[in-house]
């Protein structure tokens, strides 16, 4: 690992730690419910990475439906093809301690009384808006989640 890498991830990871108590939690998700949170991090500004979304939710019409916008929330919804089945998305962003760097944490949830085993759909809403989008390989990109806080995770095959 180079010394710019490992300054970087130290820097990402610090910036994760001090903003938590900044940032706005999240609704917690019915019990009865499929659900998935997950925390990104990027280095490039949160107003930037806001943009990126809202452009791929339009994109990915008619299946995702922004449904607000806010400087640091975005609101939206996903219906699956066959219209059988339907999730409200969120996305909160807060600036991190590094300079210009942006942590979003995001959730699905399943709209309807469904399995709490979702077989990773909920982690997939977000996940593939946020590869559509080419996030992924932006600049500092890291992902956080396991299966406690996104049910079915270990389970997700994503397609976009």
């Amino acid at each position: 690992m180079t010394m710019k890498t490992l300054l970087l991830a130290s820097a990402l990871l610090a910036g994760l730690f001090g903003s938590l108590a900044a940032a706005p939690a999240p609704p917690a998700p019915s019990t009865y419910n499929a659900f998935c949170r997950t925390q990104w991090l990027f280095a490039s500004p949160c107003a930037q990475i806001n943009t990126t979304i809202v452009m791929q939710i339009q994109a990915m019409s008619p299946q995702y439906e922004l449904v607000s916008v806010i400087a640091d929330a975005i609101k939206a919804n996903h219906t699956s093809v066959d219209g059988l089945q339907a999730e409200t998305l969120t996305f909160f962003f807060s600036s991190t301690v590094m300079i210009g760097g942006c942590r979003v944490t995001a959730m699905s949830t399943s709209l309807g009384f469904t399995s709490i085993l979702d077989n990773g759909l909920n982690y997939c809403n977000l996940y593939n808006l946020l590869s559509a989008s080419g996030l992924t390989s932006s600049p500092g990109f890291m992902e956080m989640t396991n299966e406690w806080a996104c049910l079915s995770y270990g389970l997700a095959t994503c397609r976009v």
